[in-house]
């Protein structure tokens, strides 16, 4: 299974975990809820954790998985 973090505030990284966790091993780490805090998705690509995207804390959700979406795939 492809594992992934997810570094976001907790309401945020409740929800992507939901929506994620059938496709991927998630992991979440919870930030501070900060406006200008900045949230990522990571992937563990040959070993090694890479930033597949990132988004502010009041971006749309679906916006969010396919952003991560397309840029999984290129990343491949």
């Amino acid at each position: 299974m492809r594992k992934i973090i997810i570094q976001a505030p907790s309401g945020i990284a409740a929800i992507l975990e939901e929506k994620l966790r059938h496709a991927y091993e998630v992991k979440v780490e919870v930030i501070t809820d900060n406006p200008k805090a900045i949230c990522q998705i990571m992937a563990n690509k040959q070993r090694k954790w890479v930033t597949i995207c990132r988004f502010a804390s009041d971006e749309n959700i679906k916006d969010i998985i396919t952003m991560f979406e397309v840029n999984f795939l290129l990343r491949k």
